[in-house]
């Protein structure tokens, strides 16, 4: 994170590392505390092979996903989209949307969200071990899943079916 003395500076080494709530990692570059909540930028891994995290919406943030290296896909809607290295995706509040990785080699993306807050989001994501990838079917985690994702404007969705 930017030093004390506030530098603007973020080195490559530079973040809080998290554990990554669908594999790979997770590196928190810029919280929003240090934009006056106008945004917050995430360096993110996804592994090989990856499926993403379920299909969602935010109902708070618009999230942008600039590919770094390798190549994202994205589906939002009904599309699905390729984003090689260069690409920048941009996913309006209340879309839904699912980034993955099928391909064979590890894609690194910045996430930014705007507003600010999502950072809080991901710390409590690796936090808790909230599961963001699977199904869950036990109640008592699915009650705690809820009322975590429901702070953050975060929900689970459904592609419909035969798309």
């Amino acid at each position: 994170m930017p030093t004390a003395d506030r530098s603007p500076l973020i080195a490559p080494d530079d973040g809080h590392a998290l554990l990554n709530p669908i594999g790979g990692y997770m590196t928190l570059k810029l919280r929003d505390a240090m934009t006056a909540g106008a945004y917050s930028v995430h360096e993110n891994v996804l592994p090989a092979g990856s499926p993403g995290p379920r299909p969602h919406l935010h109902r708070y943030h618009q999230e942008t996903f600039y590919v770094l290296e390798g190549e994202l896909t994205v589906r939002v809607g009904e599309q699905t989209l390729q984003a090689p290295a260069g690409s920048f995706v941009v996913i309006p509040r209340g879309v839904v949307h699912q980034p993955s990785n099928p391909g064979a080699q590890p894609t690194r993306v910045l996430l930014i969200f705007s507003p600010g807050g999502m950072d809080r989001f991901f710390i409590e994501a690796a936090e808790g071990r909230h599961p963001l990838q699977a199904r869950v079917e036990a109640p008592d985690v699915l009650e705690q899943l809820q009322a975590f994702t429901t702070r953050y404007g975060y929900e689970f969705a459904e592609w419909p079916e035969g798309t």
